[in-house]
């Protein structure tokens, strides 16, 4: 069973500020437009997205590590290549990515508060493979993120290169976070 709760916490701006502003500046005509042609943008509102969502769950929510794990799925689907290009192409597609990147995002932001110090890292360095490859990936040109492999794709493998370079520098700056929020949890700093 799914267990899921309100935690109690007051809804402030302050505690809605960060995940509004995500969201309006990715879910918008300008933006949802751009995501069809430009792959930089179209990644960015993954991140995005499950961000808000994520800061979402952590503040609002206690959930468990099913909750955590059920979250972790829409990112991971989304990126398999045949669902990333349907995202990229048809907005029934994105509408559909969208709103199961936040709300994965809610799942797994619910349980971070409750993670031990050990399930915190060893998720962060899962994340951090996992991008990774995908990073090298899109480095690398794989036809299979480009109209090579599916011509209603609207970008070339050219394109592709700068998505995974842009990805290392989220990985970086969401590694750089982390590090400074165990290290003042832990008292550290």
């Amino acid at each position: 069973m799914i267990m899921l709760h309100y935690s109690g916490e007051r809804t402030t701006a302050k505690n809605l500020i960060l995940p509004a502003t995500l969201i309006i500046a990715f879910v918008n005509p300008f933006t949802e437009a751009l995501q069809f042609v430009n792959p930089i943008v179209y990644m960015l509102d993954h991140y995005a997205l499950y961000t808000a969502g994520a800061i979402l769950g952590y503040k609002f929510f206690k959930g468990t590590l099913l909750t955590f794990l059920i979250g972790l799925i829409p990112a991971i689907a989304w990126h398999i290549p045949y669902l990333f290009a349907l995202g990229a192409s048809f907005i029934t597609f994105r509408i559909l990515c969208e709103a199961t990147l936040f709300l994965g995002g809610v799942l797994a932001g619910s349980f971070i508060k409750s993670m031990s110090l050990g399930l915190k890292v060893t998720f962060l360095g899962l994340y951090m493979l996992a991008d990774s490859f995908l990073s090298i990936f899109f480095i690398l040109e794989y036809p299979q993120y480009s109209n090579v492999d599916y011509p209603f794709l609207s970008w070339t493998p050219s394109a592709l290169p700068m998505v995974g370079i842009t990805m290392f520098i989220v990985m970086n700056i969401v590694l750089i976070y982390s590090i400074v929020k165990i290290m003042q949890n832990a008292m550290i700093f």
